[in-house]
């Protein structure tokens, strides 16, 4: 199975764009999963490898592989009205300067280093090639991760929050290297006001004319738009922001296939029920109206709050160590949940097993008549003036479930999920919310049993990654290993000065290559009897190419040691003690030559292959005689 190509979440990337039924659309490539896409959009849709003649067009789509030529002929190819789209890798891109290769390459930072077959380019690269090419107006929005499988889309208007970029896709198309953490580095840039200058992906609407606002059914402009749709095809929704002519931005879900709609209908009856259990606590509930594009597909718009969610209130207090503040807050968020009205004592529908399973819970549980499970900290809006705000209730279910699952989900989507949040300690505010050890093993099957039943036998990308995804090496993982190398490979040089070879009369060498090779002119005093050379601690074979005392600048004197010759020049060490010993030394002060390369090997692998070298050459000693 190839994911890279196959997977229908690289669709995403122009899934999202207002192409309807009437439009007409010039794809630059192969019948592929994003072809079958823009047929599901549009009444008409071209592939081809390049332009299309003299017909013109309302969208020409070009995702990579393009070129000043090829932006001259795309012009040429759109209507007045039409408009290019265009995706292109950041030569500078986050991704790429962590050790990511681009699409199609076969080494590392290519773009980076300006290599001429490298596809990235810079956002002023492709400004100039869309003014050359006769474009008067364009966007630039920014795809996350990337353009391959987009699962959201930012734009200059709406920029990323710290926190936000946390949901990389693995890498399905070739190994890569991880320099640093790209989260924490995104957080950074986003702070810094960088994120669009160092964005893996751009993705770019141009047309001829003076504007070209990306803009929805409504008349609405497009900033920004989030898939939430790598799981089951019923529960598959997006979330844009959009901004109308008066400056009014709209938070609006839509249902990402017809199959979606039930999900967006539920939103739609639980606002009113949620703000009627909570109306005596700190929490309100965002305002929901239901809207409907002209694709029949079920939307819902909510009001586009300002503010901070408590996620951040908190991630800013334990950034301050201001570690009580911050478990006194989290405390006061359980507190407020648990003051819903209706409550009663739970007991088990149908419909709970069918989500949650048949799991043993303790008797004497509280529940609700409805519940929103994902009342956590990332979903709770604090205004300006303090105001609590229930902002995305899309799992909330009209059954009884436990409340102290919801307290459990809470704490668990937040302590758990970064190294700074974990000095909370969980388990404290289990333990201070009643959740007992049966409670938390139950809770624990429950979160199994609904994740399985969100994604209702899809299978997502971070699943695949594991089965069809290509391996990330870590920059720390492999000098560990390097380093345990080198320190393996060690050479050590032993004098005798009469008294025996001892540590305080030795010198440590450490191979400036890593395959393990030793250019050495080791000084050599008067007095010394004997020298023993140490090549490494551990089993390995030794490719000795000089081993001489000058002025005698070539070939191999003979030495004593434990191990047994393979070749000419190569021997083999069955022991993690190997020695070469020299006991014919000139008397007086000189320098010893050392030309040779270590190569590490398995103590059972030297073992084995040891008595078969022995019985070799005594073989060939019997044939000579």
């Amino acid at each position: 199975m190839d994911v890279f190509t196959e997977s229908y979440l690289r669709a995403n990337v122009v899934a999202w764009l207002p192409v309807g039924r009437e439009d007409c659309v010039l794809y630059i490539g192969e019948e592929d999963v994003i072809a079958a896409k823009l047929r599901e959009m549009a009444g008409d849709v071209v592939c081809a490898a390049e332009g299309c003649g003299n017909r013109l067009f309302d969208f020409v789509v070009c995702l990579g592989n393009w070129g000043k030529a090829g932006l001259r002929e795309f012009c040429g190819c759109l209507k007045d009205t039409g408009k290019l789209v265009l995706a292109a890798e950041n030569a500078y891109g986050l991704k790429f300067l962590a050790g990511a290769k681009g699409i199609g390459q076969k080494g590392y930072f290519g773009a980076v280093e300006g290599c001429p077959d490298a596809g990235g380019v810079t956002k002023e690269e492709l400004l100039d090639g869309l003014s050359s090419a006769g474009f008067g107006s364009w966007e630039f929005f920014y795809p996350f991760p990337d353009y391959a499988f987009a699962m959201s889309v930012f734009s200059d208007a709406y920029l990323p929050k710290a926190g936000e970029l946390i949901d990389q896709v693995g890498n399905f198309e070739a190994e890569r290297l991880v320099l640093f953490d790209e989260s924490k580095a995104a957080d950074a840039l986003v702070a810094r006001g960088k994120f669009g200058d160092f964005s893996s992906s751009f993705l770019v609407v141009a047309g001829k004319g003076a504007a070209c606002p990306v803009l929805n059914e409504e008349g609405e402009r497009i900033l920004f738009v989030k898939f939430s749709n790598d799981r089951g095809v019923s529960r598959n929704i997006r979330t844009y922001v959009t901004e109308s002519a008066d400056g009014m931005r709209h938070l609006v879900k839509m249902a990402d296939t017809k199959a979606a709609d039930a999900q967006i209908l539920n939103m739609g009856k639980t606002a009113k029920a949620l703000a009627e259990l909570y109306a005596d606590s700190k929490f309100s509930v965002n305002a929901c109206i239901m809207r409907s594009d002209c694709s029949k597909r079920s939307a819902a718009e909510f009001v586009f709050l300002q503010g901070r969610t408590m996620e951040e209130i908190l991630d800013g207090m334990l950034s301050r160590g201001e570690y009580d503040g911050a478990a006194e807050q989290l405390s006061k968020v359980l507190a407020e949940i648990l003051k819903c009205r209706g409550q009663q004592e739970f007991c088990m529908s149908e419909e709970f097993r069918e989500v949650f399973g048949d799991v043993k819970l303790p008797d004497g549980l509280m529940a609700a008549s409805a519940s929103d499970i994902d009342m956590i900290l990332s979903n709770i809006l604090v205004d300006g003036d303090g105001g609590w705000t229930l902002i995305d209730y899309e799992w909330s279910f009209h059954f009884p479930i436990p409340l102290r699952f919801i307290l459990y989900r809470c704490i668990r989507y937040y302590a758990y999920t970064t190294e700074a949040r974990k000095k909370l300690c969980a388990e404290r505010f289990y333990r201070s919310a009643g959740i007992t050890e049966q409670e938390l093993l139950a809770y624990e099957e429950m979160e199994e049993a609904f994740q399985a039943y969100v994604l209702d036998g899809h299978v997502p990308l971070r699943t695949l990654y594991r089965e069809y995804g290509k391996p990330a090496y870590h920059v720390s993982s492999l000098l560990n290993l390097a380093d345990e190398q080198e320190r393996r490979r060690a050479l050590q040089v032993y004098f005798d000065r009469g008294n025996g070879f001892s540590e305080e009369e030795s010198v440590l060498y450490r191979s400036k290559a890593l395959d393990g090779t030793y250019h050495l002119h080791i000084p050599v005093g008067e007095g010394v009897r004997g020298i023993r050379i140490d090549p490494g601690s551990q089993a390995c074979t030794v490719e000795m190419k000089r081993l001489c005392f000058l002025p005698c600048r070539a070939g191999v004197m003979d030495f004593i040691s434990n191990g047994h010759k393979l070749a000419e020049d190569m021997y083999l060490f069955d022991t993690e003690d190997p020695n070469i010993l020299l006991t014919r030394l000139p008397g007086t002060e000189t320098t010893l030559v050392l030309d040779l390369r270590i190569d590490s090997m398995s103590l059972a692998a030297a073992e084995w292959i040891a008595p078969k070298i022995d019985a070799k050459y005594r073989l060939k000693k019997m044939w000579k005689k």
